[in-house]
């Protein structure tokens, strides 16, 4: 009996940008982009550990990149904080690993670098009607 009194929804309202951006919003995964953080960042430090006295300091840069690529296929970052929550903590298991050899001004340079390698891999590409759309989302354009 309630239903009789129910409004009728309206599609007149809503622009074609309002799928667009509902559907790249629900596609981004928190949990998967920290998944793929711990499976990157430890697999690549691990296997790196194999090699610790071969291989120069420069290469402990890569795990932030394996991650970063990890991130952007795993966790189809849209917004800033679902790339910069995992690049914080790729830089902080860094920093304990290389920590764990003991403390010196590399412990703090190399998690910046990994931080900085997740966040600039990590970017996900979009089309142009993707892009427009966020662009509207992110200034108040497009109300959802």
């Amino acid at each position: 009996m309630s239903d009789i009194y129910k409004a009728p929804k309206s599609e007149l309202n809503t622009s074609k940008y309002h799928s667009l951006i509902e559907r790249l919003l629900k596609e981004q995964s928190m949990p998967l982009a920290i998944f793929a953080v711990l499976l990157g960042t430890l697999g690549t430090l691990v296997l790196l550990s194999f090699a610790r006295g071969i291989i120069p300091l420069y290469v402990y840069v890569i795990p932030g990149f394996i991650a970063g690529i990890l991130v952007k296929f795993m966790g189809r970052p849209v917004t800033a904080s679902y790339r910069v929550i995992p690049g914080l903590l790729g830089g902080v298991i860094v920093s304990i690993w290389v920590s764990l050899g003991g403390i010196s001004i590399y412990t703090f340079l190399l998690p910046l670098l990994n931080i900085l390698c997740c966040l600039a891999v990590s970017r996900r590409r979009l089309n142009y009607e993707e892009e427009k759309a966020l662009y509207k989302y992110r200034h108040g354009l497009v109300k959802l």
